[in-house]
């Protein structure tokens, strides 16, 4: 109790000096609490965000491994001719395969799965945005040409393109309408979700369970053709045009995005001439183009094959991020090849989503250390100042009978409270600012990365505003404003917290035994006859 109370008068004798100490323990204190409740505030946005995460998950060919694999098994580097692109094309699993792994599937976890094909208009239907000449124009062309002119289908919603059950290589011609098969209304969720893009109009959705040639069209198509629901329209087969298939409208769905927004090169891809069904009606319209196999013959006489071929999207989605790491290792205990590869595309948004946020989590982990280290030499320098102005108290103290261990506890002592006193203003000014300070600095960040993207545009010699065409007029999908159209975590609603002030405690510690140690080695060297004999 002696030494405290000594402390505490020692304190007040010396005010300028510990007022100065004082000020460097606040401020680092302050830029200590700002820096760690950043890096919590990183922390619990990431959990915070992962625990409202849904997973989802596709397995797909990784191309580019059997492409490398082709590459060494050749011994010419240069030669082409090693590239299978045959297999490269053809090599994704079918719908009983991808079934076959989720055995690999925990509770809570799922599947859905869609199949897309496109067909072409026929008899007084017409696409949207064409009109009869066009269509008599678009049929002349396709008789003439080569039945082999194909170009491959967009993935089906969400997913990127997978082949159909027989392997080959998915190839259609270019058809009027997209026509796509969801295996359940849980498939269809990201669409006709909470959002509201997409809402049923008229009618009703079709069936769920049944094979029926059933189907929803959207608004604009149903105006454009003066179709209502209970009418049938008879759409073909763009390779074999008297290969036809009706379907019958149960339902009327409108879209509020615009069609000008995506990329409207060919009629199927317009918004407006997509088609939704149930998954099992339309496998049961490749099932009967199968069955028909219609063949095409070219000018040179060799015959093609014209049946159907489906785009299959197949999709996992997982309860947590633990069960998609489950899942990624199990489906090769199943059997997938290492050919293969497990991705989630909402996984690696969530990362991007938190890029801002970790890097200035990193950049205040540094401060906090730079300031840390900066703080801690001026606190040592100080002391030893201090220690050198008091060399005349300690031989005093430790010739009156004192120990040397007690004087250097009574420094101690002082460096002490004058940190903590500092340390628990710093922490609560420092807590009151966290939350502003994190947020608009997370801003700045956010900005810092937009503005990365508007410098790529500005490059490439396109304004920000600016919306680059392909060479042929056509628009093009905008690549550079993939950044501003990024949910990026964007602010913070909490950030000082228990571990924030235990970490802060153990900052004080650190500070007062880094600043008393040189003050500890000194007294314990002292001689305290020497000390006075010495005192000028």
């Amino acid at each position: 109790m002696y030494i405290f109370k000594n402390a505490i008068k020692s304190i007040t004798r010396n005010k300028l000096r510990n007022i100065l100490i004082g000020i460097i323990v606040l401020i680092i204190s302050i830029s200590a609490c700002v820096s760690l409740s950043i890096r919590e505030a990183a922390e619990a946005a990431k959990e915070d965000t992962l625990s409202n995460l849904q997973v989802t998950g596709t397995i797909s060919y990784d191309r580019q491994k059997a492409m490398d694999k082709m590459k060494k098994s050749s011994s010419s580097s240069s030669d082409k001719s090693k590239f299978d692109f045959e297999k490269l094309q053809g090599s994704s699993l079918s719908l009983s395969e991808y079934k076959k792994y989720t055995k690999a599937l925990k509770s809570g976890d799922s599947y859905y799965y869609s199949g897309a094909v496109s067909l072409n208009a026929t008899g007084k239907i017409l696409p949207y945005g064409t009109s009869e000449d066009d269509s008599s124009s678009s049929k002349s062309s396709s008789e003439s040409k080569n039945s082999n002119d194909n170009m491959t289908q967009p993935p089906a919603f969400g997913n990127s393109g997978q082949q159909s059950d027989d392997r080959q290589p998915f190839q259609v011609n270019r058809g009027d309408f997209s026509i796509t098969g969801y295996s359940s209304y849980k498939a269809m969720l990201s669409m006709f979700g909470d959002d509201g893009s997409y809402k049923i109009t008229k009618g009703k959705m079709f069936d769920e369970t049944s094979d029926a040639l059933e189907c929803i069209i959207s608004s604009e198509l149903a105006t454009y053709n003066n179709l209502k629901v209970g009418d049938t329209i008879k759409l073909s087969n763009p390779k074999y045009e008297s290969e036809t298939y009706k379907l019958k409208i149960v339902g009327i769905y409108k879209n509020s995005q615009s069609s000008s927004e995506e990329d409207n090169r060919f009629r199927m891809n317009d918004p407006a001439n997509n088609i939704y069904m149930n998954y099992n009606a339309s496998s049961k319209i490749i099932s009967k183009s199968a069955k028909a196999n219609n063949k095409t013959t070219d000018s040179d006489g060799n015959k093609t094959s014209a049946k159907l071929t489906e785009n299959l999207a197949f999709t996992y989605t997982f309860k947590t991020v633990d069960n998609y790491n489950s899942f990624e290792k199990q489906v090769y205990k199943l059997g997938l090849s290492k050919d293969y590869k497990v991705s989630s595309s909402d996984l690696q948004q969530y990362e991007n989503s938190l890029t801002p946020l970790k890097t200035l989590s990193q950049t205040a982990v540094w401060f906090f250390l730079i300031v840390l280290a900066v703080g801690g030499i001026i606190l040592i320098t100080l002391n030893i100042f201090n220690l050198r102005e008091r060399k005349y108290e300690v031989g005093v103290l430790t010739a009156i009978g004192m120990k040397k261990a007690k004087v250097a506890l009574q420094f101690v002592s002082e460096i002490f409270i004058v940190t903590f006193i500092a340390l628990i203003i710093g922490t609560s000014v420092g807590a009151a600012v966290s939350v502003p300070v994190t947020n608009t600095l997370l801003q700045n960040q956010i900005q810092s990365s937009q503005s990365s993207s508007d410098n790529a545009r500005e490059n490439f010699g396109f304004k920000n505003d600016d919306k680059p065409d392909m060479p042929n007029g056509e628009p093009m999908g905008d690549m550079f404003t993939q950044s501003k159209a990024q949910n990026y975590v964007d602010n913070v609603n909490s950030a000082t917290n228990l571990a924030v002030i235990i970490e802060l405690v153990l900052v004080g510690l650190f500070l007062t035994i880094l600043a008393s140690l040189a003050a500890l080695i000194s007294i314990m060297r002292y001689e305290p006859l020497k000390i006075l004999s010495n005192r000028s």
